[in-house]
């Protein structure tokens, strides 16, 4: 049995790696302080850079003890403006723009580097720019030039982004680069990918048969920052492992006044599924520059968590900014002030989806989970193959830390994404349960306390029950299971 810290916090703490963190030891004590999953932003650097980058965070795992999971983001069909000469360029209300379809353009227009935005887009439809702050509507569309009035104006740099909301561009989110970036990463070792602008469900279905095409069966995140994806999500959560509500390009997709509920609902609705969540974008931004986050900022982490989030996620703030360890420390002080205070999730918050059949173990999860929150256990061990029933135990929030007992390396680094939930790997499954559970407490210092078990099949035993089994570890209060289960007013 493989034992590893505990987790100071139940969320989980998504890192991108950058200039400002790659040293390691910035690593070693971003991990000390809170650090779960590092994310490789694979729309910069070069495959030698994040190989090395990986080789440094397993370094740091292995050096520190704690569980890491990587995540390499592929950078999908960005649209992007093209190189401008001179840039910025003053872009003023009222003022006529052309958008011209290439990498570079003179100075009678804007290129972009979008093939087939002409052909999807109509009259009248408005393009935003530099994350939203800049507005476009178009006026006429003449072979692959775009005429437009700016509505909103600004100064446009190179390369910044472009979104037009709800058109669907007719392409995949998996593109040629992202393919050979996939297999870069995957041979390099990451656990977990991350697929930018996913529209629908067959856009990870594609990154899933690639993946498989060269060996590998990594973690899928479906990124969530497209309105149609946000029209399209029960089909998308039914082929990921997991989604990122990814609120920068989502803020400009969608009306920025239900950004707000749109978060709500897909965290929601993943929790449903079973599917772990990530939230990202600006959740630390001004400590890019400052020691201390604003207290919207500090809000919106902690509105995040309540709101059922698994993990909160770092980026510019970890990458590039002057205080990495800081804002991950921040976060983890924020974590654990939300978590003491979150009020136990009514059962009907995961109402089963009636279009969707129900396994037992499913519909056994909120008693077990109405059982945890009276007893109170000190952990509750959940022993998996898959990791399928510690990611139904996660949806419900529990005050303690889900014990998920496994013999599988990929279950443990999985298991990584979803909130509270200790992956612990064993030896082998043939064990008596009771017995791992007690002498891995013992190990951790737990020696008082009644705990709360529980498993089911398995693909080694498709045939055996599910059961719970509630037990204490302090033998001299002479109480059995039996008792303590009658006690709570459950079967």
């Amino acid at each position: 049995m493989r034992h590893l810290p505990i987790p100071k916090a139940h969320t989980k703490l998504v890192c991108t790696i950058g200039p400002a963190s790659r040293r390691p030891d910035i690593l070693q004590r971003m991990l000390r302080s809170g650090m779960s999953i590092a994310r490789l932003n694979l729309a910069h650097g070069d495959a030698e850079s994040h190989r090395s980058t990986i080789h440094r965070l397993r370094d740091a795992s292995r050096l520190t003890g704690y569980r890491l999971a990587i995540m390499a983001d592929l950078p999908g069909p960005k649209m992007r403006v093209g190189h401008l000469d001179p840039s910025p360029i003053a872009l003023r209300r009222d003022q006529e723009v052309r958008l011209i379809e290439g990498s570079s353009s003179d100075t009678s227009g804007i290129p972009y580097d979008f093939s087939g935005l002409a052909d999807a887009i109509k009259p009248g439809e408005v393009i935003y720019l530099n994350d939203g702050f800049i507005q476009l509507k178009v006026r006429s569309i003449q072979g692959r030039e775009i005429t437009c009035r700016v509505q909103v104006g600004g100064n446009l740099l190179s390369h910044n982004g472009m979104n037009v909301p709800g058109i669907d561009l007719g392409r995949s989110a998996f593109t040629s680069r992202d393919a050979q970036l996939l297999e870069m990463a995957l041979e390099a070792g990451v656990d977990a990918i991350s697929v930018s602008f996913v529209q629908r469900g067959d856009d990870v279905r594609e990154v899933r048969a690639r993946a498989r095409q060269l060996g590998f069966d990594p973690f899928l995140i479906a990124k969530i920052e497209r309105a149609i994806a946000v029209q399209e999500i029960d089909d998308i959560l039914t082929t990921c492992d997991g989604i990122m509500v990814a609120r920068g390009d989502l803020g400009v997709e969608t009306p920025i006044e239900s950004i707000a509920l749109t978060q709500k609902t897909l965290i929601r609705r993943a929790k449903q599924f079973g599917r772990p969540v990530i939230t990202a974008t600006q959740m630390l931004e001004s400590m890019v520059e400052n020691r201390r986050p604003t207290r919207a900022e500090a809000t919106d982490v902690a509105n995040a968590i309540l709101d059922g989030t698994d993990c909160v996620m770092l980026s510019e703030e970890s990458a590039i900014g002057q205080y990495p360890v800081e804002a991950v420390r921040m976060l983890t002080r924020i974590a654990l002030a939300t978590e003491k205070s979150r009020p136990a999730l009514d059962s009907a918050w995961f109402e089963p989806d009636k279009k969707r059949a129900q396994k037992v173990e499913e519909l056994m999860a909120p008693d077990l989970a109405d059982l945890v929150h009276k007893i109170r256990p000190p952990v509750v061990i959940a022993p998996t193959d898959s990791g399928a029933t510690a990611r139904r135990l996660a949806r419900f929030k529990f005050p303690c830390p889900v014990i998920a007992f496994s013999s599988a390396a990929k279950t443990c680094q999985d298991l990584c994404f979803s909130y509270g939930v200790v992956p612990v790997q064993v030896d082998s499954t043939d064990v008596v349960w009771r017995e791992v559970a007690r002498a891995w407490c013992t190990e951790q210092g737990i020696r008082r306390g009644t705990v709360v078990m529980t498993h089911g099949p398995s693909r080694a035993h498709p045939d055996a029950s599910n059961f719970v089994e509630i037990f204490n570890l302090d033998e001299k209060r002479g109480e059995t299971a039996a008792s303590v289960a009658d006690r709570s007013g459950s079967p």
